[in-house]
């Protein structure tokens, strides 16, 4: 019975020397680790889901309208709307003008009216060679047009513009300068 219990007594230390060897191990390894690398952020309290790299499309009766993309989506369901940054909007077009590519470093997308407002280095392309420049520019789904009251500078086949506001027909490529309107023609070859 006495060597039973010195057994027993053996076992009870050997298991207390390891359990503390193990919470002593985890421990040094947390502190070692630190505070980890990435951390996430939190999201403001407005916002509901934020998602990276998103992909919007707007089809009618079974044609594509246009394409909105972005790397980073922030989703607000009070407000319905997505705070877009670093983003693509590219219309669709008919050739021989082609697709309408405009890039901005933010925007405003309006789930239910389907309109966006771009701000910040707002800058559309076509596939014709077209180019505009701006701040900030709307596109009025309902319309089909792009709108600004900001200065925007145009430029088409030899033809710069500049002005202040800019009313753009996305199906027909009407353009529109409101005030301010400055032009210089140059023909093509021409210095």
């Amino acid at each position: 019975m006495y060597n039973l219990n010195k057994i027993r007594r053996f076992l009870a230390i050997a298991a207390s020397l390891a359990a503390l060897s193990l919470v002593a191990t985890i421990a040094f390894r947390m502190q070692q680790a630190g505070s980890p690398a990435a951390l996430i952020r939190k999201l403001p309290l407005q916002v509901d889901v934020a998602l990276q790299k998103v992909h919007f499309t707007e089809t009618r009766q079974g044609v594509k309208r246009w394409d909105l993309s972005a790397e980073r989506a922030e989703f607000n369901k009070k407000t319905d709307t997505s705070t877009l940054t670093g983003v693509r909007l590219v219309l669709a077009g008919k050739p021989p003008e082609g697709e309408l590519l405009i890039t901005a470093d933010r925007a405003d997308y309006q789930n239910a009216s389907k309109n966006v407002l771009l701000t910040g280095n707002v800058h559309g392309q076509s596939g014709s060679g077209m180019e505009f420049s701006t701040t900030r520019l709307s596109y009025l789904a309902a319309k089909a047009q792009l709108e600004t009251g900001e200065p925007v500078r145009f430029k088409d086949a030899g033809l710069e513009l500049e002005g202040v506001g800019m009313e753009f027909q996305t199906q027909t490529r009407r353009l529109k300068l409101l005030k301010d309107v400055n032009a210089l023609y140059r023909p093509q070859g021409a210095k």
